[in-house]
């Protein structure tokens, strides 16, 4: 009987791995396919603009992302298994006031750069955008619903973008593009909660915790602050040298046609995130149940045998997807752009350092040590801010590509530093005592 449940404990496993890593893979459709078709059907300054607005949202979706749909990867597994409902609940309210807040401190900045937007898609894209993360980190990590409802979250939102994209291919434009990628997420988000609503996910059995509404809701405010706390301040800095990268490029003078180019190319080899995104989404709550029923287990281990069970396969990925990014370019950008194969090199090598940093990163989040994030960003954006602005100034649009790289390779070094400071030597003097 043991045996059997085993197997059949394991089999789920793999099964829900197999159900993450298809949920990603259509969510990095979605994001590669969207870049895609607009930057082939839309002028190159109706592009450029769409990009100058995604980059902008994307300040509040990393802010929200940060603070509310990360820590759920954690917090949900360790400390809210008893009322879920009421956690989830909680997250989605404050999700949308927040959004809404800091929506309209980015239009103000967006309106700065002279992009003609309503202030409505400004805040309607982020609040779907966040919701839509919230819901599915939840579909991940409270092991309560069947994954195959993110799979099909992802299949109609990339269904419903296409489509639209797709019957409006001879006229469109940035607020067509806008209407779109809005009319999608409404759609996929709206899946998500009728499928919560049928399950009664939201159903709350305040009883469990002998205290009132009020109280709860602080506890999980508070738990939320003390996990993302320096990620959050440090997701300024990851905005900063990620999306900013974009908006101080076009404050130095790089042409639509330079920013698009980039922006192309880092999109095709963005791939790479589906396996990027769905490692994190499998193995911080994997580790998060570990350390809880193990608390004094060694956390390297775990470490450890992911780089032994996975490097070759990642430098394979990584040459894989060089080769793929080379003739997509070629065969769909090479007459528009002209020769993309420095920026698929620089970017490739981002993409590799990614990979090589996700288990560290994720050992450091599962423990619940995060400032080391704040860290790191900061000295990523500090990097772009005084060392990229002279390459961009000096290189034009591959100066762009190589200030990433910079701000990547220190942030690395960052986590690698404190990873080695808070988990190995940590061990080392457990041991000792």
């Amino acid at each position: 009987m043991m045996i059997k449940r085993f197997y059949s404990a394991l089999s789920n496993m793999m099964v829900n791995k197999y159900l993450l890593f298809l949920d990603q893979a259509l969510y990095a459709l979605f994001n590669f396919g969207s870049i895609f078709a607009l930057s082939r059907l839309a002028p190159v300054n109706e592009f450029g603009s769409y990009i100058i607005f995604i980059s902008s949202i994307n300040f509040v979706f990393i802010f929200s992302t940060f603070f509310l749909s990360a820590p759920i990867l954690v917090l949900l597994p360790k400390k809210w298994k008893g009322n879920k409902g009421f956690y989830i609940s909680s997250i989605l309210g404050t999700n949308l006031i927040l959004n809404v807040l800091l929506s309209l401190v980015c239009f103000f900045f967006l309106d700065l750069t002279g992009e003609e937007v309503k202030p409505q898609y400004v805040i309607i894209a982020p609040i779907l955008l966040c919701t839509f993360d919230i819901l599915k980190k939840y579909l991940f990590s409270s092991y309560s619903l069947n994954l195959s409802h993110a799979v099909i979250a992802s299949f109609l939102l990339n269904a419903f973008y296409f489509i639209g994209i797709y019957f409006y291919r001879a006229q469109i434009d940035f607020i067509i593009s806008l209407n779109v990628f809005v009319a999608a997420l409404f759609v996929a988000n709206l899946y998500l909660l009728c499928v919560f609503g049928v399950f009664k996910v939201f159903k709350t059995e305040l009883s469990y915790f002998k205290t009132t509404t009020r109280v709860i809701y602080q506890q999980i405010i508070t738990q939320h602050f003390n996990y993302s706390k320096w990620i959050i301040i440090g997701g300024i800095g990851f905005w900063g040298y990620s999306q900013g990268l974009f908006i101080m490029s076009k404050s130095l003078n790089i042409s639509d046609f330079g920013i698009s180019k980039v922006r192309t190319i880092q999109n095709i080899l963005g791939i790479i995130n589906i396996f990027i995104i769905s490692i994190e989404n499998y193995y911080i709550p994997f580790f998060a149940n570990y350390i809880k029923e193990n608390p004094n287990s060694k956390l390297d281990v775990l470490v450890k045998k992911l780089y032994r069970d996975n490097y070759k396969k990642v430098f394979i990925l990584i040459l894989l997807a060089f080769v793929f990014s080379v003739i997509v370019y070629d065969l769909f950008y090479g007459t528009k752009y002209g020769s993309g194969v420095l920026l698929i090199m620089i970017f490739s090598l981002v993409q590799l350092l990614l990979l090589f940093i996700r288990p560290i990163s994720i050992s450091l989040k599962a423990i619940e040590v995060t400032y080391p994030f704040f860290i790191a960003h900061g000295v990523a954006f500090a990097v772009m801010v005084s060392f990229g602005a002279f390459v961009i100034s000096t290189y034009g649009y591959v100066g762009m590509a190589l200030s990433f790289l910079l701000s990547n390779i220190s942030y690395s070094l960052i986590l690698v530093y404190f990873y080695r400071k808070k988990v190995i030597k940590n061990k080392v003097r457990e041991a000792v005592k």
